[in-house]
């Protein structure tokens, strides 16, 4: 768990964790340097548990990314899988029972890296249901991971092997967001990606949120313009920054995927060429396209 200042909302997020049907887990909180109550209620939670079944850690403080990043780059925490979760959500229940069944069925458990995520329940600061995330119905590979992320952060399980990728990279690398070079990684080494239709997961919407679910028309026009504008190019170089660090261990097919996406970057052809032949794309066709336009423009990569 990543903690900010997050006192507000955090005792809901931490009982919901207590009552987990799924009972073999260990909370690994690395709080970012709040300045409210936020490790005061953390360490009042551990004292309901045995010794190091909750444990502190201070973080980078350098954002939210960098701070989950710190704990995916972490020789120390081991475990068969891992969850990431955020500060200010509420899990259901069964969350990690559900989740670990998936990973460890027969169908998935023979891939060495494997990643589950899920959809989410949206409410609001008053915990009214406002919703859910978008139902995602395409193939969850490489050549979608590039273009977008598939499901949040705050729903994802992985395993182990997944985990010690993140160990072999450089502790300064900085990543967009924890949730997207999570999907990025998996599927660049031909990983399973689960995706849960049923939402496990109560995604609180509210003012202090730093990523919100980007539902509703104008909330997809003024961020396709930010991204038009030079933001998904920025981000587009700094996954590939993580990329570069694994790109001697990628698949040949996925090597070949990855060099057709710098290829975005050369003259107008080529990158048009690249992308259609690449097969780049994201879950929605609408976005797609725009993200095609975007190409035409030299604004992906």
């Amino acid at each position: 768990m990543g903690t900010y200042n997050g006192e507000k909302y955090l005792e809901q997020q931490l009982q919901s964790i207590a009552v987990q049907t799924y009972k073999d887990w260990k909370l690994i909180v690395s709080d970012d340097g709040s300045t409210d109550r936020t490790r005061e209620l953390i360490e009042k939670f551990a004292q309901q548990f045995p010794d190091n079944k909750v444990i502190l850690l201070t973080g980078p403080g350098k954002g939210f990314a960098a701070n989950f990043y710190s704990l995916l780059n972490r020789n120390d925490i081991n475990s068969e899988f891992y969850a990431f979760c955020d500060q200010d959500d509420i899990w259901i229940e069964n969350k990690l029972e559900v989740a670990v069944k998936k990973l460890t069925s027969e169908s998935n458990s023979l891939n060495k890296y494997r990643l589950y995520g899920s959809r989410t329940k949206l409410i609001d600061s008053n915990e009214n249901s406002i919703g859910f995330s978008p139902r995602f119905l395409k193939l969850f590979q490489f050549r979608n991971a590039l273009l977008q992320s598939y499901a949040g952060g705050n729903t994802m399980v992985f395993n182990r092997e997944l985990k010690v990728l993140f160990e072999t990279l450089p502790s300064d690398l900085k990543i967009v967001s924890h949730d997207w070079i999570m999907y990025i990684v998996c599927s660049a080494m031909n990983g399973t990606v689960i995706y849960d239709h049923q939402p496990y997961i109560l995604y609180r919407q509210h003012d202090q949120n730093l990523v919100g679910s980007n539902t509703g028309i104008m909330s997809k026009v003024t961020r396709f313009n930010r991204l038009f504008a030079g933001e998904f190019k920025s981000w587009s170089k700094t996954n590939c920054m993580t990329l570069e660090c694994i790109k001697e261990k990628m698949p040949p097919e996925i090597k070949l995927d990855y060099e057709r996406f710098n290829a975005l970057n050369s003259g107008l052809l080529t990158r048009v060429v690249n992308f259609i032949t690449g097969g780049f794309y994201r879950q929605s066709f609408i976005e797609t396209c725009a993200f095609f336009i975007m190409n035409v423009f030299r604004k992906l990569v």
